[in-house]
């Protein structure tokens, strides 16, 4: 019964959510060109409906008001333990439930009503340097009966009863219960050996130092390395040195690709990587999450170049040290109360009301994110044509109102077709992310708002082959995101 009621229950929140989504995803692209299908009509809401509507896609994210709230939830994750704990407070008097009869009731509610509050946090995890889990449950690798049984299987502490007439619990997931249902293999691939060999000797196993700041590979900037669930180790040649399909699916499924710790003690890890491991210091990282670490081609011949060593990485004999605070922390997801729900419906309106042309306007994990499609540029430079300018002054007039509040930032992504040169790509994404601030700053937007990335043309939308679809895969994405809440409330 309890899992049944946990399908019909985060089947419910989710399909509301898509639902209050299709809503809101819409294009207004009001060019004389004929699109095929014609998008549907959008009518603004009126105040009060946008205020109704808001209200109900606050409460399905488990964001509620304070003073309405009768349940809380906090998570905290640990990879060096692989553990994902919530700690959930229920308010009985709030709720009105009577007790001592109303014990059992008070435990099935928070049973019910966990998943609104663990999902958020739980789909934030980085699965890998591209996806979050709640990328995996939009595409379809995750489903809910999956989630569902490792939601049953999970640890929960024995209710406890406060005299202040709360009802507290903590909920905590063995991440391996996730990562385990994501091993497809069967058997493990091994890499050719390489031609160049270096003098070298046997090890026990391999510890990648990665902590601190690290240059990103491909990008002028410079970043911490992220956990997550199936980091790829590269070399700086760009060459794939060991990812999860190269590890024994038994030793994967049971205790993941990596054990992830910050200790200088090889003892705290001498159980994955031996008494006499080859300790290695990451030069670089990668990947669009900062997940994955990049080593010399000097350090990765040191073990290609010995066959015993090679086996290691088939044992999943791999640790990599990242700094305690990207290790052990609470998990923040972003703040999507009533007001901010309020915001996206009138940068909708204010968009439609100017037929702003060539711009998507979605709701998305992070954020608001306003997608400016057929941005122009000067060829092969990241100077804006004058024509593109008055259309980002609107813009910038709507993200101004977005923001007043001092509850928002602003992330800008650039992103450009791809023609085959991908280190002048990426260079070029940068450079254009970095000209919309600058456009947006010089339209009155508080510089101190934004932070940008560049993808290259590594996320396309369309078709590189042909000219339209390179058309739409140059592109800037503005993501309004709201401030993170480590607290969640039903």
């Amino acid at each position: 019964m309890k899992t049944k009621n946990f399908i019909l229950y985060t089947a419910a929140i989710i399909s509301c959510a898509c639902i209050f989504g299709q809503s809101y995803i819409e294009q207004f692209d009001f060019s004389t060109e004929t699109a095929e299908p014609a998008p549907s009509v959008y009518v603004p809401y009126s105040d009060i409906e946008i205020e109704h509507e808001s209200i109900m896609a606050a409460k399905a994210q488990g964001h509620v008001s304070e003073k309405d709230a009768v349940m809380t939830s906090s998570s905290f994750v640990n990879w060096t333990k692989n553990t994902f704990a919530s700690d959930v407070a229920f308010n009985i008097e709030k709720a009105g439930i009577p007790l001592p009869s109303g014990k059992s009731t008070s435990v099935k509610e928070i049973e019910m009503k966990l998943p609104i509050l663990v999902k958020n946090p739980l789909l934030s995890l980085y699965v890998d340097d591209t996806k979050t889990l709640g990328d995996l449950v939009l595409d379809e690798t995750v489903t809910l009966e999956s989630l569902t049984r490792i939601i049953d299987n999970s640890k929960k502490t024995p209710a406890v009863f406060t005299k202040d007439g709360l009802l507290l619990t903590k909920h905590t997931i063995d991440m391996n219960d996730i990562s385990s249902s994501l091993v497809k293999h069967h058997t493990p691939y091994k890499k050719m050996q390489p031609i160049d060999q270096v003098a070298s000797r046997e090890y026990t196993g391999i510890v990648l130092d990665a902590r601190g700041s690290l240059p990103v590979h491909g990008e002028f900037i410079e970043s911490e390395v992220y956990p997550c669930l199936f980091p790829k180790v590269w070399t700086e040649d760009m060459e794939l040195f060991y990812e999860r399909n190269m590890v024994q699916p038994e030793i994967a499924k049971k205790s993941g690709i990596v054990k992830y710790s910050s200790s200088d003690f090889i003892e705290d890890y001498d159980g994955r990587a031996g008494k006499d491991p080859l300790w290695i210091t990451v030069k670089k990282v990668y990947g669009i999450n900062r997940c994955d670490p990049v080593i010399s081609k000097e350090d990765y011949l040191k073990i290609a170049s010995v066959e015993k060593n090679v086996e290691l990485l088939k044992k999943g004999k791999v640790v990599i040290l990242l700094d305690k605070e990207q290790l052990e922390h609470k998990v923040s997801v972003p703040k999507k109360d009533k007001n901010y729900y309020i915001a996206y419906h009138q940068i909708k309106k204010y968009f439609f009301e100017r037929k702003i042309p060539d711009v998507d306007l979605n709701e998305v994990l992070t954020g608001i994110q306003i997608t400016m499609q057929n941005l122009r540029f000067i060829a092969d430079s990241y100077e804006l044509l004058p024509q593109e300018k008055p259309r980002i002054a609107q813009i910038a007039e709507s993200l101004k109102k977005a923001t007043s509040s001092g509850e928002y930032t602003i992330l800008i992504e650039g992103h450009t077709a791809d023609v085959n040169k991908p280190n002048g790509q990426m260079t070029l994404s940068i450079q254009r992310a970095q000209e919309i601030i600058k456009e947006l700053v010089s339209n009155g937007i508080d510089k101190n708002l934004f932070t940008y990335r560049g993808f290259g043309g590594t996320k396309p939308v369309a078709d590189n082959s042909t000219p339209q679809g390179r058309a739409l895969n140059r592109r800037v994405e503005i993501i309004i995101m709201p401030k993170g809440s480590y607290i969640l409330r039903e």
